[in-house]
């Protein structure tokens, strides 16, 4: 080979190297900014990810603030040619997925990906936020709570993720089934109607509970008739919710960047159902005793509101 055609072959070497730079650009996070959340689980993401070594992994978060300005952050995103997308919430997921429609994508902080739609992509693997069932049975067993009977309470916004939600419930030992509140001012019939068939309520963190004169009149209600209100979130059991099974953000973000090394890694993951992190307990101690209830000592509970 003569020199015109070495240096040809090496032109085309570089080429090479560079488109498959182009093709694989790495590790990116993106999120919506301004939620405490949405930043512990960026903070445990990139925690395991220096763990773990995670190739390429781009550490500075692209922050999406719902506004017009999202398009030209997507757009240089998408000029950076990702292999994987780390994306935190539901916003940045689709938003990530309009924008690059082939890429991977790893999310978490989805509360309902049945509602939204994620679970039906082939290319998007979710990492729950919500505590697991199994975990709430043996929460409320050590509450000493009598009974099965449990009635998930939620908003029609979140009606999709409902049924396999009370399937997985009722695997775990408990007797449940859903009521859908169409809005506040119908409470009061739905609560009068349940409380006498239902040992517990479990509360979900939708529209419904995050109107908060609406949480308060579920919380009373259910501590005068002594049924116990649950939870799959934290931020629950601090409004008043007797206990909970939760995934904490950072837990989130650790299972997410486990999930994205094993991508890269060619495993396969399950789309059609999020990865289930390790998960903690919480407490709320005054409406234990309003239940006429101690939080067992016998239980790890990591966090106890007094």
């Amino acid at each position: 080979m003569g020199m015109r055609g070495i240096w040809k072959a090496l032109a085309a070497a570089a080429l090479f190297l560079v488109a498959l730079e182009a093709s694989a650009a790495g590790v990116f996070i993106v999120s919506r900014g301004g939620v405490e959340a949405y930043d512990e689980a960026k903070a445990g993401f990139l925690q395991m990810a220096y763990s773990l070594n995670l190739p390429s992994l781009n550490p500075r978060s692209v922050d999406l603030t719902g506004g017009d300005g999202d398009r030209a952050l997507l757009e240089g995103l998408k000029a950076q040619n990702p292999q994987l997308v780390f994306a935190v919430g539901s916003y940045a997921a689709r938003k990530v997925r309009e924008a690059l429609p082939d890429v991977w994508i790893v999310y978490t902080m989805v509360y309902y990906p049945e509602a939204e739609g994620l679970l039906k992509d082939p290319k998007m693997v979710g990492v729950g936020c919500l505590g697991p069932t199994k975990s709430l049975a043996a929460l409320a067993k050590a509450f000493g709570l009598k009974g099965k009977s449990l009635v998930v309470l939620h908003g029609q916004a979140v009606a999709p993720a409902v049924p396999a939600l009370i399937a997985r419930l009722n695997d775990d030992g408990f007797e449940a089934e859903g009521r859908s509140v169409p809005d506040a001012g119908a409470l009061a019939g739905i609560l009068a109607e349940v409380k006498d068939r239902a040992k517990m309520i479990l509360l979900l963190p939708d529209p419904l509970t995050a109107n908060e004169d609406a949480l308060r009149f579920i919380i009373s209600t259910c501590i005068e008739n002594r049924v116990a209100p649950l939870a799959l979130s934290e931020g629950l059991v601090a409004s008043g919710a007797l206990c909970a099974a939760f995934v904490p953000p950072e837990a989130a973000g650790n299972e997410a960047a486990r999930v994205a090394q094993g991508i890269l890694g060619g495993a396969a993951f399950p789309s059609d159902k999020p990865v289930q992190p390790g998960a903690a307990a919480a407490a709320n101690k005054k409406t234990a005793e309003a239940l006429r209830l101690k939080v067992p000592a016998n239980q790890r509970i990591e966090v106890v509101y007094e």
